[in-house]
């Protein structure tokens, strides 16, 4: 099964599933930690976790089942996982349920950047590919959905 298929595969399984918590894997250097995730972990009631990260091409949005992995990298720094359910855009939707997902395709770089959620209490959650970092919205600004001429596809 293509990394697509499998992303909406997912997805389809956590519609109406309370998001329990979320992880993300952060480049680390000098006790620093970058404001940009590098993947985002999230898991739902009775479901596997799903992580998103960037794919190579830069612009992609990318799936996998596989766990989040922390890694030293020497002298560069560490990746290292961090909970960050309690933090902004994550405090407002986690312990809600999820009532839709959306892929969100990019017709400047003719690829789903990212993924839009949205919660039975009305706040609505955006992880994007953009320029090769991952950025989280509530709502995806106007600037960006002009720029990369942003279109949702619902997955229900």
């Amino acid at each position: 099964m293509n990394a697509r298929r499998l992303m909406i595969s997912w997805l389809l399984t956590v519609l109406g599933k309370k998001l329990l918590s979320v992880n993300a894997l952060f480049h680390v250097f000098s006790s620093e930690r970058d404001s940009a995730p590098q993947e985002v972990g999230l898991l739902f009631e009775n479901s596997e976790i799903g992580k998103l990260y960037g794919g190579p091409d830069g612009a992609s949005i990318c799936f996998s089942l596989d766990p989040i992995s922390s890694c030293d990298l020497g002298e560069y720094g560490r990746q290292d996982i961090f909970c960050i359910s309690g933090e902004l855009y994550f405090s407002d939707v986690v312990g809600r349920n999820l009532v839709s997902a959306s892929l969100v395709q990019s017709l400047v770089e003719d690829v789903v950047i990212g993924v839009a959620f949205s919660f039975d209490n009305g706040f609505c959650l955006s992880i994007l590919n953009l320029g090769d970092e991952l950025f989280v919205y509530d709502e995806i600004p106007e600037e960006i959905v002009i720029s990369e001429g942003v279109s949702l596809t619902s997955v229900s």
